[in-house]
């Protein structure tokens, strides 16, 4: 009896796993990997609009971010003058072993830029060398097309503005001196072994030479002041004739009288 008894009696069944516990942890790994993505397309979207400063080699590069958490990429842009503006510029000394230089808005990369760019403008627009000078004066350009900067920037780019025009006169000047020398030479040449087709060249050297000697005394600081009349004297010309003085006043009854 005890054998047959043992026999019937079930085995205990394994416990059956608990229905909906996949989907949910489904569920959270879906939630998990849209806030991932969500936070990654924040990230890239702060990064794509930042902007850098990278020293490369004996350059300055302008670079900005890419649409992904970290990288950049040299500057960008469809409008040609945007392009070359933002162009890499020579290193400045000052940056030659610094780090990537990183900002939030194109304003305060370009107020860091036009500062590097004001520098070496100041340093290169005195220069007697005709490429230094050209090179500090695109650079002062540049300078002064870059939006944001601050007021003392502006005052800085204003006055060295100045200085360039006092040095474009300058040799404006010179130029011109230059100029009327070469003429003068062939003016001088052709009088000497020319047909005499020409019968002014006499008459263009003697303007020529005025002009020259005028130049020359300018520079040596001897230019006459213009003819002026004496303090005071305000009679005209012996010229022009005296002006006529006022006629008397008429009586329109005096003449009534005669007639009664």
């Amino acid at each position: 009896m005890s054998e047959n008894n043992n026999e019937s009696v079930p085995a205990p069944s394994p416990p059956r796993p608990r229905k909906g516990g996949g989907v949910k942890a489904m569920f959270v790994v879906l939630i998990v990997l849209a806030l991932a993505g969500i936070i990654v397309y924040l990230l890239s979207l702060i990064n794509s609009k930042r902007f850098f400063l990278i020293p490369e080699g004996n350059q300055l590069v302008i670079k900005q971010g890419i649409f992904f958490p970290v990288g950049s990429e040299p500057y960008q842009s469809k409008d040609p003058e945007k392009l070359s503006l933002y162009r890499p510029i020579e290193l400045p000394a000052s940056l030659a072993h610094a780090a990537p230089l990183m900002f939030d808005d194109l304003p305060s990369l370009n107020r860091e830029l036009g500062k590097h760019l004001i520098e070496m403008a100041t340093e290169k627009v005195f220069s007697q060398d005709d490429s230094q000078y050209g090179q500090g004066k695109g650079y002062l350009n540049r300078a002064g097309k870059l939006h944001g900067l601050d007021s003392d920037q502006m005052e800085k780019i204003k006055s060295l503005r100045s200085d360039v025009d006092y040095i474009e006169a300058k040799r404006a000047y010179l130029g011109v001196e230059r100029t009327l020398e070469q003429a003068l030479k062939r003016f001088k040449k052709a009088e000497a072994f020319g047909t005499g087709r020409f019968g002014d060249t006499r008459e263009w050297i003697d303007k020529i030479d005025v002009l020259l000697k005028a130049i020359r005394a300018t520079k040596a600081g001897q230019l006459p002041l213009p003819d002026r009349p004496p303090a005071g004297d305000s009679s005209p010309p012996s010229d022009e004739a005296p002006a006529a003085e006022p006629a008397a006043p008429v009586n329109p009854f005096e003449h009534a009288r005669d007639g009664i």
